[in-house]
């Protein structure tokens, strides 16, 4: 991937869905060592701020993949991503204020060498 808008301290990429989606397929057969693979992904997008991807990989002479109806298998299937199980508790919004002011006083702990669990 040839990027033309780059400088010394930066590098700016702009993916569109299919750019997208082949990283995560390469990404996730990695991850899982599947060597050859069949596959198919596709973002479901149901207008709620709940945009994910639904993936299937398969043996690569498996053309049953290609047959999935991947918006069946969203509803059939729990989120199982590296993020999946995160306590709720976990997931940091930076912008909020009450976050911010707790994480700088989790940071001036550290710094002062107290424990914070």
């Amino acid at each position: 991937m040839k990027n033309k808008k780059n400088d010394k301290k930066h590098h700016y990429f702009k993916l569109n869905e299919d750019d997208i989606l082949e990283i995560v397929c390469h990404h996730l057969a990695d991850q899982e060592e599947l060597g050859t693979y069949n596959s198919k992904l596709t973002f479901i997008d149901e207008g709620n701020d709940d945009l994910r991807i639904v993936a299937a990989f398969g043996e690569l002479e498996d053309e049953s993949i290609t047959e999935l109806d991947l918006f069946k298998l969203d509803k059939e299937i729990d989120y199982n991503g590296d993020h999946a199980n995160i306590p709720e508790g976990c997931n940091l919004d930076p912008t909020n204020p009450e976050t911010r002011e707790k994480v700088k006083k989790l940071l001036d702990k550290i710094k002062n060498g107290e424990k914070i669990f």
